[in-house]
């Protein structure tokens, strides 16, 4: 089973977006640096699921990562270094046998492989990532994140941390995630590599995560239309940095 993780948001200032999101009602944290890869980053939770506010402090090292075909970076590279919405991560407990499977099928696969970073509490967190995908694919899969230790763990840890809290705004929830697709066989494949069900209309297709639904809409553009989130005092919608939050009860 396949769920929602979290969403990648490049900015230029991660560290900016704790004060600037306070403003809106949402809490955002400072999570760590990535020495790895030139990022490091900024941490909006929403139950287990969050937005990932992303910064490059180290292009070099960013450009290194970007050579990699499917990983996170290489995504942030075809986007021309744009800012804004730029790739999901899906969380999987099985993460050794998603890479075994999808190299059966066809796909490129890097990993999985091991990762950690420092807290500012100085804490250290690890996790296993496994990129995929195939050469020419428009829209980049969610690449997959297996986190070390269970789901409960991690949750008390977080709360602990003061990393997961209520948002002023409310008791909050990412419900949907719109993607505009020039394709929408992009939805087709999503939905049989992550064995999603999935609801189709004339304007759109929708999959069914368990904590989460993605909605694919015909466009002449390839990219994250915007992410809503439910279960706030006030609706409101919100433009960070090139990407559209819509707020709503």
């Amino acid at each position: 089973m396949y769920e929602l993780d979290h969403i990648v948001h490049f900015v230029d200032k991660p560290e900016d977006l704790v004060d600037e999101t306070k403003k809106m009602g949402l809490h955002t944290v400072l999570g760590g640096k990535h020495e790895m890869w030139g990022t490091y980053n900024s941490l909006c939770y929403f139950g287990f699921t969050y937005i990932e506010f992303i910064g490059v402090f180290d292009e070099a090292l960013l450009e290194k990562s970007a050579a990699i075909p499917h990983t996170l970076h290489e995504s942030y590279k075809k986007r021309h270094y744009k800012n804004g919405f730029t790739r999901l991560a899906f969380r999987t407990s099985t993460i050794e046998e998603d890479a075994v499977r999808l190299l059966k099928e066809g796909y490129e696969v890097d990993g999985p492989q091991h990762f950690s970073r420092v807290r500012p509490d100085g804490s250290i967190v690890k996790w296993q990532l496994l990129h995929f995908g195939k050469k020419d694919v428009e829209v980049d899969f969610p690449f997959l994140i297996q986190w070390e230790g269970t789901d409960e763990e991690r949750f008390d840890e977080l709360v602990k941390l003061g990393t997961i809290v209520e948002h002023p705004l409310g008791d909050l929830k990412i419900k949907e995630i719109t993607y505009s697709v020039k394709d929408e066989s992009v939805a087709q494949d999503w939905a049989r590599v992550f064995g999603l069900e999935t609801v189709e209309n004339k304007n759109a297709i929708t999959l069914f995560l368990p904590n989460c639904h993605i909605t694919f809409k015909k466009s002449d553009e390839n990219e994250i239309a915007d992410v809503l989130i439910a279960g706030a005092k006030v609706e409101k919608d919100v433009v960070i940095e090139e990407a559209t939050y819509k707020i709503r009860q």
